[in-house]
C-alpha cells in the first residue's frame, strides 16, 4: 500500500506507528532565520515522542509547537497515531517573518494538498530528499527517524 507524499517546501510524511512527532528546519544562507549568513546552511531539530516533552524546545521554538499543532490536528480527525516528520526549508526569499502561524497553516495545507506516493517510508524520505538543499547524509545527523533507514554510497557523495 503506497503512502500519501505532500509535495510542497513545508512535507509532512505520516508514518502508521506510535505517536511521535519530528521537526528538522533547513535554513539557506541568507535567510532571515540563519544564525551565521555567510555560513552552510543550517539545520535545527526537535521531536517528542508517545511520552511527551518536559521542557520547552529552544532549538526550533516556536516553529515546532506550530507543526506539532498541525499534525496532532490532522491525527485526531482521522483517528490515527502515527510517527510525522515535518521538514522545513527556510530560503533565502523568505525575508519577513509573519510568526508561527505560517507555519502552522503550511502543515494543515500539506495534509490537504497534492500528493506524490510512495510504497515505503524509505522511499518517501528518499523522494524528498532530491528537492532539499542538504543531503540525506546531513538529514539523518538531525533525525532519528531518518538515521534509521538503511544507507546507500549515493547518500554520502552530494
Amino acid at each position: 500500500m503506497a503512502q500519501r507524499v505532500p509535495r510542497q517546501r513545508l512535507l509532512g510524511g505520516p508514518r502508521p506507528r506510535r505517536l511521535g512527532v519530528r521537526l528538522v528546519e533547513i535554513k539557506s544562507p541568507g535567510s532571515i532565520w540563519h544564525p551565521d549568513p555567510a555560513g552552510d546552511t543550517y539545520l535545527s531539530s526537535a521531536h517528542e515522542n508517545r511520552e511527551g516533552r518536559t521542557k520547552y524546545v529552544d532549538e526550533t521554538a516556536g516553529a515546532y509547537y506550530a507543526s506539532r499543532f498541525g499534525v496532532l490536528e490532522h491525527l485526531a480527525d482521522r483517528g490515527r497515531q502515527a510517527k510525522v516528520l515535518v521538514i522545513r526549508h527556510v530560503s533565502d526569499d523568505y525575508w519577513g517573518p509573519v510568526g508561527v502561524w505560517q507555519v502552522r497553516e503550511s502543515v494543515r495545507n500539506a495534509f490537504e494538498g497534492e500528493h506524490g506516493e510512495a510504497e515505503t517510508f524509505e522511499d518517501a524520505v528518499r523522494g524528498v530528499s532530491d528537492q532539499l538543499p542538504v543531503s540525506l547524509a546531513r538529514l539523518r545527523q538531525k533525525s532519528t527517524m531518518v538515521a534509521g533507514l538503511q544507507s546507500s554510497l549515493a547518500d554520502w557523495t552530494t
